[in-house]
């Protein structure tokens, strides 16, 4: 009797409907928020068992790609980040180097946005943000800055573009700097309030070239000391 020469698929069914789930996705063009089939109708539409279409779409959640509201549906998911930062490569959480790259987009990104923002900020705008100032400096431990405010201040900073990705990647290393270790955010005892500070001024001066000085001038100091520790860590 002659064997088949077909390659089998050997992936676990789970995977083959969670596979099958997106490309239908793709194939249908479901756009963010609009709902999907249900668990019942997708197996139908699969021609898959029900327990693996419903361990599939428990994959998607976790990746961000399906959200189910319990009681009223299944939809696909809106983009966000944070699937990512919750299942994070344990390697992500104990090299530094990663961080270190991560820290050069968000220069990167705060640089060449700062000019853009500073035309949007309002009077009570500054007024927030020289409010968050004022509290690193009352709440400051040695020099640093307390994680929570410098996080809201860089948050505030840039929400006048009402651009969610940018909000979101600064929310992204913050995330990330927060699942470090503790030798590493014990590194941060020179990022000042007075940083901070200097950049509201830059903005207030109105000249371009200041304000991405001083956001420069701000990131050189934790740049440097992500580059130590991971320089110690290469050679221990």
């Amino acid at each position: 009797m002659a064997t088949s020469t077909r390659p089998r698929n050997r992936q676990p069914l789970s995977k083959q409907a969670q596979d099958a789930i997106r490309q239908y996705m793709i194939d249908h063009r479901i756009a963010p928020g609009e709902a999907l089939p249900s668990e019942a109708e997708f197996a139908e539409i699969l021609g898959m068992g029900k327990t693996s279409v419903r361990e599939g779409l428990s994959g998607l959640v976790t990746l961000g790609i399906v959200e189910v509201a319990h009681g009223r549906g299944i939809y696909a998911g809106r983009f966000s980040f944070t699937p990512l930062v919750e299942n994070l490569p344990y390697g992500l959480m104990v090299e530094h180097l990663p961080l270190v790259e991560l820290l050069q987009v968000r220069r990167a990104l705060e640089e060449g946005l700062i000019e853009q923002v500073a035309q949007s900020l309002t009077a009570e705008d500054i007024a927030a943000l020289d409010a968050l100032v004022d509290r690193m400096e009352a709440e400051s431990s040695g020099g640093a800055v307390p994680t929570d405010v410098d996080r809201q201040f860089h948050v505030s900073l840039f929400g006048p573009l009402r651009n969610s990705l940018v909000t979101q990647l600064i929310n992204v290393f913050w995330t990330i700097f927060e699942k470090a270790p503790e030798s590493l955010k014990s590194t941060r005892v020179h990022h000042t309030a007075q940083m901070h500070r200097d950049i509201l001024l830059a903005i207030r001066s109105g000249d371009g070239a200041r304000m991405r000085r001083a956001v420069a001038d701000h990131f050189i100091d934790i740049h440097e000391a992500l580059m130590h520790v991971a320089t110690q860590k290469a050679v221990s």
